[in-house]
């Protein structure tokens, strides 16, 4: 039964897709495929969004809880104007508001990188796409972050024509002709409206797995596509400078045949047990919560003579286990756009950087980007609210650092490590045998000295439970009470010694 269950399990993310989408096939004179397809194709836009969440608390959450529901029941994402100059490059303007406040930003993306500035910020923030090449391993490989966008693009071109040629409509879909503001202008339109709840959306994926099986070209065009698209990103990624993506995945005919034959197999599995499967899962109440009445989706969609849309409205509510494991019982987004100058002359707007900017890097600290808010504004609140400077670092043999010592029954930690833990600065001083540290948070600094108990915390003496030594060269100090000093607390968790800062 558990094997059963994940296959299924593996599939039911495609029941995401459904709700966003609402079927494609068409209805009346609007080719929604067609449609939906045509609106991957541009090129350049204007447009405007509010985003909206709502979250239930459940008569047993928690105070800290039904505190956050609160907060974010009372919040919006607002973008005024939106310009995409290219696919590579965008610009949006607009305030994130919440309980009264309101916190403006200006957002700049373009091939290298984004750039963020937000109110109260004495620098934009900017982050380098570099880091993206680290993260995946393409550093130093002639990395094309721009040729792999447009790549992606079409990518997702080929996977959505797919997907849209096979997603069914659900019974509540309709098509009207209506005149409706965009952007302060009135235009003839053509409204696709769509209603579903969760359990119609459970009942659209066996046939829409039963059309995607009965269609091999298509699969396997996907599967050249995925090739096309991921192999030589893979390959340009591998440490062999050799690399080809024929060495490493084989010839493009090989692996879309086999890639076909694996991707059949599967689907034949799951649609052989498919009703069996959802008959299982409906013995658990919270899979009947989720997949039931109260999980509802409303769409609707303007399109113009060109089949581009010009205004949707979209409202999705989740229905969620009353098994104890949450504090709420539904969630709810909601959101509006309009879209205007599509395919049109649209000049993107940069950030002022005149000033500088903050880069942001592996290498930067909570406490970097805290400083670089004034202490009053909105955003400088947010980040703590949001617990920005929470860490917890594990000290063990299999964990982020193993070197202990402990004399006495006190536990000694490199200086070096435990400064790179809390993110501390720390110097040396080798003619006096003095080592500082420099508080990430609050700036306040540590002064100690080998074999000695004595410290200074921001001017203040303090004593130490046992001296700063040093062991072939290195300087250890006492875990618990330096960690102290930078605001953490130590404790111990299954032989590791565990470091949290919050």
């Amino acid at each position: 039964m558990r094997k059963k269950r994940t296959t299924l399990w593996t599939v039911l993310p495609l029941v995401l897709l459904l709700i966003v989408l609402s079927g494609c096939q068409s209805v009346g004179s609007l080719d929604i495929q067609k449609a939906m397809v045509s609106n991957l194709d541009v090129q350049s836009i204007e447009s405007n969004q509010t985003l909206s969440v709502h979250l239930t608390p459940a008569s047993s959450a928690s105070a800290q809880n039904v505190m956050i529901a609160e907060v974010l029941n009372n919040s919006k994402l607002i973008i005024d104007h939106a310009k995409m100059e290219s696919p590579s490059e965008m610009s949006l303007t607009g305030a994130v508001e919440y309980v009264g406040q309101r916190l403006p930003f200006h957002l700049y993306m373009n091939n290298d990188g984004v750039t963020i500035d937000l109110e109260g910020a004495k620098q934009p923030i900017y982050i380098s796409y570099s880091l993206y090449e680290q993260a995946t391993g393409l550093s130093g490989v002639g990395f094309n972050f721009a040729a792999v966008q447009e790549q992606q693009r079409e990518f997702t071109k080929v996977v959505a024509s797919f997907l849209f040629k096979h997603l069914p409509n659900p019974s509540n879909i309709a098509v009207d002709s209506v005149s409706t503001d965009v952007y302060g202008e009135t235009l003839d339109l053509t409204r696709l409206h769509t209603e579903l709840d969760g359990k119609e959306v459970l009942e659209l994926v066996k046939p829409f797995l039963t059309s995607m099986t009965a269609d091999e070209q298509g699969i396997k065009d996907l599967i050249g596509a995925f090739y096309d698209y991921y192999a030589p990103i893979i390959a340009q990624s591998s440490a062999d400078s050799e690399s080809s993506a024929a060495s490493m995945f084989g010839d493009r005919d090989t692996f879309v045949q086999d890639g076909y034959t694996s991707v059949k197999e599967t689907l034949d599995e799951v649609l052989k047990e498919y009703d069996q499967n959802i008959a299982d899962l409906k013995q658990d109440e919270s899979f009947n919560t989720v997949f039931g009445p109260e999980t509802r989706v409303t769409a609707d969609v303007y399109f113009d003579s060109d089949l581009h849309a010009r205004k949707q409205n979209l409202d999705v509510t989740i229905a969620l286990p009353a098994d104890g494991s949450l504090d709420y019982t539904s969630i709810n987004i909601h959101t509006e756009s309009d879209a205007w100058n599509i395919n049109g002359s649209v000049t993107a707007e940069p950030v002022d950087v005149s000033g500088g900017t903050l880069n942001i890097s592996e290498n930067t600290t909570p406490g970097t980007i805290l400083r670089n808010f004034d202490s009053s504004s909105p955003i400088f609140k947010l980040l703590n609210l949001a617990d920005i400077s929470r860490k917890t670092v594990y000290i063990g043999d299999y964990s982020d650092y193993d070197d202990i010592i402990v004399r006495n029954k006190i536990s000694y930690i490199p200086a070096k490590d435990l400064a790179e833990a809390l993110d501390a600065k720390m110097q040396w001083n080798a003619s006096t045998k003095q080592l500082s540290f420099t508080d990430d948070i609050t700036g306040a600094v540590t002064v100690l000295k080998v074999n000695s108990k004595q410290a200074t915390v921001d001017g203040q003496a303090k004593t130490l439970p046992a001296n700063v030594i040093q062991v072939k060269g290195k300087t250890y100090v006492p875990v618990r009470a330096v960690a102290g000093f930078l605001g953490a607390t130590v404790t111990s968790s299954y032989g590791d010694i565990v470091i949290e800062r919050k």
